[in-house]
């Protein structure tokens, strides 16, 4: 829980599952806080559609699946 600053409780909670509780988490990410608080004051934080697109890119690899490719569970 000491990433809970920069995750928001729910992103620490995932990452100490992953990592100290070693339970099977399916993969993913986590936008930061300081992400969302700067949405909040200003809007989309430049960079960020980049970023979240790369990310979604290494997901799509970690699964094997591309995100909303056919066939898509519970359609």
């Amino acid at each position: 829980m000491s990433l809970k600053d920069l995750l928001g409780g729910k992103g620490a909670n995932l990452a100490e599952m992953t990592s100290v509780l070693d339970l099977p988490v399916p993969p993913g990410f986590t936008i930061s806080t300081g992400a969302c608080r700067d949405y909040m004051r200003s809007g989309w934080p430049e960079g960020l559609t980049d970023e979240v697109a790369k990310q979604v890119k290494k997901l799509e690899k970690a699964m094997g699946k591309g995100l909303g490719t056919p066939p898509i569970p519970f359609s």
